[in-house]
């Protein structure tokens, strides 16, 4: 399964930490969400990415790894299917959005060719950040899903509100 997803994450407070070559990068307390891709197949297909996201014990290999690896929790996953590069489309629309603020730059956009600028995000609206991450999805002509930490790849379908 291919397809783009946006991880929410809840940062308690504020923190400090090298980033690979982005070096030291501070994450303000608050819900941020990461927008990633997967293509492959095998161990880089989408249910195995976001799988791996949720998962304690793992190598670092790229900027989101680096984050995890401190206080930052990964709640869920908001996903959708899709055999297009659809991750600088949902990057693209949380930057447009008032409700969310660009991260750091460069932050998992080290190889984006589309100029994103970073593909990690603060939400700044109330309450989860799962409607408007639902709502740019469907604005891109893409089925959202949801999957909550320490569940399979459950396909609960989102509609539009």
């Amino acid at each position: 399964m291919k397809g783009v997803y946006a991880l929410v994450i809840q940062i308690e407070k504020n923190l400090t930490t090298t980033v690979g070559a982005l070096g030291e990068v501070g994450f303000q307390r608050g819900i941020w969400t990461y927008v990633g891709s997967a293509t492959g197949t095998g161990s880089t297909n989408l249910e195995n990415r976001i799988r791996r996201h949720f998962t304690d014990e793992k190598a670092v290999h790229w900027h989101i790894d680096y984050l995890l690896k401190t206080n930052a929790i990964p709640l869920r996953a908001i996903w959708a299917e899709s055999d297009r590069s659809a991750e600088c489309d949902l990057a693209r629309g949380m930057n447009k959005s008032p409700l969310f603020v660009a991260g750091p730059r460069g932050f998992g956009a080290s190889d984006c060719t589309r100029g994103c600028g970073t593909h990690l995000f603060r939400f700044t609206g109330f309450g989860k950040p799962d409607g408007s991450i639902q709502e740019i999805l469907l604005d891109s002509g893409l089925n959202p899903f949801i999957t909550e930490k320490d569940t399979s790849l459950k396909r609960t379908t989102i509609k539009r509100m």
